[in-house]
């Protein structure tokens, strides 16, 4: 049977609406784009969105209350369910200071209001062909 038009146009169709929800997300464009959609991640508990953003082998590393050792450090992979899972409307952050060591490597100092908390992250950032990602970042609570 020959392909005809429609025939040949419903499969195109169905790869294009099938794409969609992936191609919704924007590209960050900048390290303070990335960091207004990790903000987003937070308030609305989407893994996707953080994971969008963070490399799954990125290093978060804590330090113990006091500046006790030991440094807790694991993968991004690790811990982004549990920070989704925790879902906080009221979350919000800004940029305290942003140091570019190359057009496509900085470092941000980001303030987090979250859950009740207020961060103090240290965040090293990526620019890539998907956006600019987090590869690490090392946090206190204040």
């Amino acid at each position: 049977m020959p392909l005809g038009p429609v025939r040949l146009a419903l499969p195109c169709a169905a790869a294009l609406l099938a794409a969609g929800p992936a191609m919704a997300a924007p590209t960050p464009s900048s390290p303070e784009t990335a960091l207004e959609a990790y903000v987003e991640g937070l308030r609305s508990g989407r893994v996707e969105t953080l994971r969008a953003l963070f490399l799954p082998d990125g290093q978060f590393c804590t330090l113990a209350d006091k500046g006790a050792t030991p440094i807790g450090c694991k993968r991004f992979a690790e811990v982004l369910g549990d920070w989704a899972a925790r879902p906080d409307p009221a979350a919000s952050g800004r940029v305290l200071d942003r140091r570019d060591a190359t057009p496509a490597m900085s470092a941000v100092t980001y303030e987090l209001h979250f859950g009740g908390d207020r961060y103090v992250d240290q965040l090293l950032l990526y620019r890539t062909d998907a956006g600019w990602r987090v590869v690490a970042k090392t946090t206190a609570v204040q």
